[in-house]
């Protein structure tokens, strides 16, 4: 029996690791059949992990249920654990109104509840997409309506279920009522955004997708929830913006209507420039940059005469307000060329000083008398100093694909990252290397900082240059093993 139950643990042990391996590679299978971007999230990936867990659970429960019938100290135990578990959920709790609640009562009603709020979802979901959506009904209005649909039916199998249970509804009314003054003043607020996201989905002041701006923040709308609005900003980030904020301040929405929206660009020229020639260096650069719109034309406009430099104002519309600080930055490159090519310059601040003390002026010349012409200090120092000196090195993120294709062929040749067979657990995964290693080969031969390394091998992955050895993410710093595409065995090949 000894032996039988070992062999049972081994087995147990055996299907443990295969649910665990099988995983993670159901999401990159799934991956590979939809033909996923390289270093993109898997899908289903959480979905998995949770029934990978459930799974494994219920393994070594069965596990114990089958020795239990077999080996009498453990079927005891069961035994044991199972009446102590059923007295416990039977045992009365608590009484009211001569009815008594055990603890398998407790369980059941939160598990009713839950119940009735799925089911409560799940026509609110139906509703909106099998019907409203159809019927061409706004995304807004869609919304809202489910909303309420969903809060009423749940509330309404509330009701039904407590009193199905016995529990009398007027002690919970007497209970609100007590307590309703200072509930209602700690939730003001939740109120207050969950109507206001009514509202919002009702008006349609700002919809999914919408580019907007909300205090310092700006960003796409993502959603708009029950209680807060989710703000997906150009960085990347998501900011949960409170319902209540989009109805009380001014709010700068640039897709409302039109999307269509005109971009400042401000340059300053030196005086004594032409104005002719500054305006159509301006004008240059708005009609080479493909996201201009030709339609209202571009202009040119002279904003006032600064301290120091002439104001114009470069003024261009855009169909695409997320990438107004994208296109601001590429004018201003074209605008600086134009300028250059021009002969135009943007001049520093500039101060006149004109000093009318006499005794400096003795002071200053028997100063200069004094200076031997040996001693003068040379003109070319000066200029070797006000002369900005060229870097020679360019940032990882300007090289071009020749480049980093020379970096690949570095990384891969002779004196590159160490390249062998790895071994996991039971795994063997050839011609492979360690991330770690790589990061730190590129900090070492490419002079990259740590987070310069790291972004490089990720653009290494994304152009398909190198890949995890078992796809399941991008490059990462650490020991991962990752393999080049071009070790990998053709296939059909042995």
């Amino acid at each position: 029996m000894i032996a039988y139950a070992l062999a049972i643990g081994v087995a147990a042990a055996a299907l443990h690791w295969a649910i665990g391996r099988a995983t993670r590679r159901i999401p990159v299978w799934i991956a590979r059949r939809r033909d996923a971007a390289p270093g993109a999230p898997l899908p289903a990936r959480r979905l998995c992990d949770v029934a990978g867990v459930a799974l494994r659970v219920l393994l070594w429960i069965a596990v114990f249920a089958h020795l239990a019938d077999r080996i009498e100290v453990l079927h005891a135990v069961r035994d044991a654990t199972a009446r102590l578990v059923a007295m416990s959920l039977q045992a009365p709790l608590l009484v009211q109104d001569g009815r008594s609640y055990s603890g398998l009562d407790l369980l059941r009603l939160p598990a009713l509840l839950a119940g009735v709020w799925l089911a409560a979802s799940g026509t609110a979901f139906l509703l909106k997409t099998r019907v409203l959506a159809p019927a061409g009904v706004e995304s807004g209005l869609r919304e809202a309506v489910s909303v309420l649909l969903r809060v009423g039916l749940a509330g309404f199998g509330a009701l039904i279920v407590l009193q199905a249970y016995g529990v009398d509804l007027r002690s919970i009314a007497i209970l609100a009522s007590v307590l309703g003054v200072g509930i209602g003043f700690g939730l003001q607020h939740i109120a207050n955004n969950f109507f206001s996201g009514l509202l919002i989905n009702l008006e349609l002041p700002i919809r999914p997708g919408d580019f907007v701006r909300v205090g310092e923040w700006e960003g796409t709308v993502i959603r708009v929830g029950g209680r807060s609005t989710e703000i997906r900003t150009l960085d990347e980030v998501a900011i949960l913006v409170p319902n209540s904020r989009f109805l009380e301040n001014e709010v700068v929405n640039w897709s409302h209507g039109n999307p269509l929206s005109r971009v400042h660009v401000p340059v300053g020229v030196a005086y004594g420039s032409s104005v002719a020639r500054v305006r159509k260096a301006l004008l240059e650069a708005a009609a080479a940059h493909p996201a201009v719109r030709r339609d209202p034309r571009p202009q040119v406009q002279l904003r006032g005469f600064g301290e120091s430099a002439l104001d114009f104002e470069l003024l261009v519309w855009t169909c695409d307000p997320r990438n107004q600080i994208t296109l601001v930055s590429d004018l201003n490159f074209r605008v600086l060329a134009n300028l250059a090519r021009h002969g135009i310059q943007v001049p520093f601040p500039q101060r006149d000083l004109h000093l009318r003390t006499p005794q400096l002026d003795r002071l200053l010349d028997a100063a200069t008398r004094r200076v031997a012409p040996d001693d003068a200090p040379d003109a070319r120092a000066f200029d070797s100093v006000a002369e900005p000196v060229d870097d020679p090195v360019l940032e990882f993120a300007e090289w071009s694909d020749a480049e980093l294709d020379a970096v690949a062929v570095r990384l891969h040749g002779p004196e590159g990252v160490p390249i062998q067979d790895r071994r996991r657990l039971l795994a063997r995964h050839p011609r492979s290397f360690v991330g770690r290693e790589a990061v730190e080969w590129l900090m070492r031969q490419e002079g990259l900082t740590r987070d310069e390394a790291i972004a490089l091998g990720q653009r290494l992955v994304e152009r398909g240059v190198i890949h995890h050895v078992l796809d399941e993410h991008g490059f990462r710093d650490g020991h991962y093993f990752y393999r080049f595409r071009a070790d990998e065995t053709p296939v059909g090949v042995r």
